[in-house]
């Protein structure tokens, strides 16, 4: 009797907890608080916290002491998931949906009839939601968590997640299972579009993983990858190393350059007191570089600033080659190849058709940018004016940048402006209400603020927002830890902690997920849970520590938003293809598109009021700053796209030779070839960290930006607030998730449908920009 009453009391806590953690939600969607106040009014947002606290406290006393005559407020777990009020939580939860995980996997090994196999999709999806949703917090945790025993049981249970599923990705019988469902047309015939989309991606990834293959070739491929991820993360490791910590330059040189003589005191000598010793890294060696009027110096300092040792070539070029090898015994002429399956760009010729493209329609953007640094040099050194493209370029090198870009006209009109700052017009509660009311125009939802129950957030000042439709109410949660504090290092980013799905049909219990209910459909899902992470500065010096932003802060909040809108905008039932889990050089079109509602000086005008008096933001000064955070965009647009041809390179046939690949060579070849700030004097390529976090694919960015540029100017360029042009591109892009052919999405909302092939003459079309 005993056990039978303590576990009628448990029943009873967790019956009440759910009860109040609903409670408590309503009650706090129905109390409207004012969304720019809540991140901009450090004072309004404590007390609307003590309000809320206080009425939850009064109510659980009034429930729970009834019963138990306990004053204790209840607590719920992180994002509402009552496992994770504590690091012991986090590990309890892992190790209950590995239970559950190899359950499910039981039963679908077992389970070989008709029903079986009409479910089988649907359960491995499932199957596949129950892990994601471990490894996606557990990434949230070890990245953001501010404790670190839940950031240590967080790898922890990363690490068993992973080893549990490269276990299923070498099960045969699951594989086996899943080729006979897709090949039996009786079956398929009664399966959805998006099951059989899912089922395909599955098998593709079971294949990838080698499954297939002779014993002992996927030994080799195993052994392979495991030495391909070990030399990556090495090569990972040693990026940020310069190949030396200083280089050493001629004190008689230095002192008769010119240069700021305080500058020159932080220097030290070496032992015979003839040289300096210039660090190659840090304040230092970026104020010489753009102050120093010798233009030797600055050659030998930005050499030695972008070079890295030896060694990291080493590991570069055994990456390569281990990764040629790779492609090699699956069957593909190069990793490029291998790597560009299930892609957009679908092959290696493609995608060197796509940058190819993008360098023409560029270069001469850049080359125009480059003569103002050019016209500078031949006035401070004297020099005749350069009188074509191939002059400019010879003359304008990568250590004049820094230096000439000094004393650009832009520097002198800043000045008629100083005492104005663009970031008064732009804290981090206006540019949250402007985003708002922007996806209110264009998309019929707003962000509305709640404050989260105890123990929901990680920190007293992350804020909840709800993602409100004006048809299906809540469809999706954002918790935006935007400020920075003591110990957080985290650049900005978006984490899918869980991603849009329906209910499935054999799903029982809902206690670890937010629910959503769409009052269209009347449909139940999973509500997405997004978090977004910046370290944005709160000004100690306003009144109120409002945290002001400048345009490129602006920029990133409305890129990370974008990312959160294709979660909560997605509307599929399987989460293998549910809002940003699409193809990766597709994924970050929302986003980009979201960079161009940031420049536009309309949208910007409408958000942009001082924090203090309220007052627009001034046209002058709001098109001084876009000005210069525009300054050489074309130049860095071609940088990127050499880095993108660079990493087709390096991974291309030329390493499936036995003979030895000179990379760095390869690397000089290309930059002089291409121009435009050609580097042929350091190895900066072994500093080039992409090459194993992207292998093969780092056009992906440039390509999505191509691909949003074309978007905005045939959709948004002439109305950003257009409510049609919004739908469409929901209806195109954003609901499809990964469930339609990417192709067909653009070409849908670009209204050109000889884009759905995405051959050749897509990607060049696509290229062919000049505004990206």
């Amino acid at each position: 009797m005993i056990l039978r009453s303590v576990a009628v009391s448990r029943q009873t806590r967790y019956t009440l907890g759910r009860n109040l953690r609903l409670f408590a939600s309503v009650a706090s969607v129905r109390a409207k608080h004012d969304l720019r106040k809540v991140f901009d009014n450090q004072k309004y947002w404590r007390e609307i916290n003590n309000e809320v606290f206080k009425r939850q406290d009064s109510k659980s006393k009034g429930i729970i002491g009834r019963i138990t005559q306990s004053a204790t407020p209840l607590e719920t777990g992180l994002f509402q998931n009552p496992y994770l009020k504590s690091s012991q939580g986090l590990r309890k939860y892992s190790m209950k949906t590995l239970e559950d995980a190899q359950l499910l996997v039981e039963q679908m090994r077992s389970d070989r009839s008709e029903n079986g196999h009409l479910a089988y999709i649907q359960r491995l999806d499932r199957l596949s939601d129950l892990l994601c949703r471990v490894i996606d917090l557990c990434e949230f945790v070890r990245a953001s968590h501010p404790d670190p025993q839940f950031i240590q049981a967080a790898q922890l249970c990363h690490e068993e997640m992973f080893e549990f599923m490269n276990v299923l990705n070498t099960d045969a019988t699951l594989y086996e299972i899943l080729k006979s469902v897709l090949r039996n047309r009786a079956i398929t015939a009664q399966l959805s579009k998006e099951e059989i989309k899912v089922g395909n991606i599955l098998l593709e990834d079971f294949e990838k993983s080698g499954i297939d293959m002779a014993p002992e070739v996927g030994e080799q491929f195993i052994s392979l990858s495991q030495q391909i991820s070990l030399i990556g993360q090495d090569f990972i490791n040693n990026t940020d190393f310069a190949k030396s910590e200083h280089v050493r330059i001629s004190c008689q040189d230095l002192d008769k350059s010119g240069m700021n003589k305080l500058l020159l005191n932080q220097l030290s000598r070496d032992a015979h007191g003839l040289k300096y010793k210039v660090p190659t890294h840090g304040y230092v060696a970026f104020s010489i570089l753009r102050s120093c009027p010798n233009e030797k110096i600055r050659m030998k300092i930005w050499t030695a600033m972008h070079s890295c040792p030896d060694q990291q070539i080493t590991r570069l070029k055994q990456l390569a080659k281990l990764r040629g090898y790779l492609a090699y015994i699956m069957g593909k002429k190069s990793y490029s190849e291998y790597q560009l399956e299930g892609k957009m760009a679908k092959s290696p010729a493609y995608v060197r058709g796509f940058v190819q493209s993008l360098v023409d329609a560029t270069k001469p953007l850049a080359v125009q940018e480059l003569k103002l640094l050019a016209n500078l040099k031949c006035t401070h050194l004297n020099l005749k004016l350069p009188e074509s493209d191939a002059d400019i370029l010879n003359m304008v090198r990568p250590w004049d940048r820094e230096f000439y870009s000094t004393l650009n006209a832009l520097q002198q009109q800043r000045k008629s402006l100083e005492n104005e700052q663009i970031s008064s017009y732009f804290s981090v509660g206006t540019v949250i209400q402007g985003l708002s009311n922007l996806f209110q125009s264009i998309y019929g939802i707003k962000l509305e603020p709640v404050v989260a129950t105890p123990g929901e957030t990680w920190s007293p000042e992350v804020r909840r927002i709800n993602v409100v439709n004006e048809k299906d109410g809540i469809i999706g949660v954002v918790y935006c830890d935007l400020f920075e504090r003591a110990g957080k290092t985290t650049n900005p980013a978006h984490f899918t902690v869980c991603c849009s799905r329906q209910i499935y049909p054999e799903e029982k219990d809902l206690s670890t997920i937010q629910v959503g209910h769409l009052n269209s459909t009347n449909e139940k899902f999973q509500l997405p849970v997004i978090s977004l992470v910046c370290s944005f500065a709160q000004n100690s010096a306003t009144e109120q520590d409002v945290c002001l932003l400048q345009l490129s802060d602006v920029d990133t909040l409305f890129h990370e938003m974008g990312h959160a809108m294709h979660s909560m905008l997605g509307r599929t039932s399987l989460q293998n293809i549910s809002g940003t889990r699409c193809a990766t050089d597709f994924v970050e079109l929302p986003s980009i598109l979201m960079e161009h509602f940031a420049r536009d000086p309309r949208v910007l005008s409408k958000i942009g009021q001082h924090y203090i008096t309220n007052k627009p933001v001034p046209p002058e000064l709001l098109k001084l700053n876009q000005t210069e955070s525009t300054y050489l965009q074309h130049t860095e647009t071609f940088s990127q796209a050499k880095m993108a041809m660079l990493d087709q390179e390096v991974h291309s046939s030329v390493m499936l030779t036995d003979t030895p690949v000179d990379i760095v060579k390869i690397y000089h070849d290309l930059e002089t070839k291409l121009g435009v700030l050609a580097d042929d004097q350091s190895n900066w390529c072994g500093r080039f960290g992409h090459l194993f976090g992207y292998g093969a694919t780092y056009y992906s960015y440039l390509f999505d930006r191509a691909i949003a540029s074309k978007i905005w100017k045939h959709l948004f360029a002439q109305d950003p607030f257009s409510r049609n042009s919004g739908e469409k591109f929901i209806n195109s892009v954003l609901k499809w998730g990964g469930s339609r052919d990417p192709w067909e999405c653009i070409a849908d909302a670009l209204d050109k449908k000889d884009l759905t092939k995405g051959d050749e003459m897509a990607m060049r079309y696509i290229g062919n920009t000049e505004d990206i």
